[in-house]
């Protein structure tokens, strides 16, 4: 009897904390639906494919610093927002993550044959390091160059996920390509990629 009674405390639990749930998440679906109606106009418009976190995402992404990790105060700061305002935004965004071709000029110590350089891009929001080698004046293709991404602001950023690097005009020039997603507070758009051309 005691299994039987149990039992049943856990069942009407779970259906109690599923209700809960589906209520919590019909409530932020409500708040958002002009917003997310206006994200999928600019998606349609411009070929992106931003979106606004679900709460698993939020707190696993560098947002959640921002906003000290509540759910709540993420969706309050979007939905705060004037629709107009919001959609400017989005649409302002697209001038910085669209692909972008960087060119950089390497200066050589010719003392030494192991170097690295550190730019800016993504307007300022992230920083690009490359650590390489290099023989005169040409980059050392023995040696598989080293790129690493940082982000600079906390408000919105450049999420690298992979990169790829070539060897060009005669070794002179080491061609980075960085995948990944731009990170703001009015949602998040994947597929985006930078080219950085380091040249010695």
């Amino acid at each position: 009897m005691k299994k039987i009674i149990t039992i049943a405390f856990l069942f009407i639990s779970i259906l109690f904390n599923l209700n809960y749930v589906s209520a919590y998440s019909r409530e932020y679906k409500c708040e958002l639906n002009l917003y997310t109606q206006e994200i999928e106009k600019i998606n349609q418009k411009y070929n992106t494919n931003y979106y606004i976190l679900d709460e698993n995402d939020f707190l696993n992404s560098e947002l959640k610093e921002k906003f000290s990790s509540n759910y709540k105060q993420y969706i309050k700061f979007i939905t705060t927002q004037d629709i107009g305002s919001f959609k400017k935004s989005l649409i302002d965004e697209l001038v910085y993550t669209s692909e972008n071709v960087i060119n950089t000029k390497i200066w050589i110590n010719s003392r030494s044959t192991i170097g690295s350089k550190t730019m800016l891009f993504f307007n300022g929001n992230n920083k690009m390091t490359l650590k390489y080698k290099y023989s005169g004046s040409k980059f050392d293709t023995s040696y598989k160059p080293i790129v690493t991404v940082s982000r600079v602001s906390s408000i919105m950023f450049f999420e690298m996920s992979s990169y790829s690097g070539q060897f060009l005009n005669s070794n002179k020039t080491y061609r980075v390509i960085a995948k990944g997603r731009v990170i703001t507070t009015t949602g998040i758009a994947n597929n985006k990629s930078y080219t950085v051309n380091f040249n010695l």
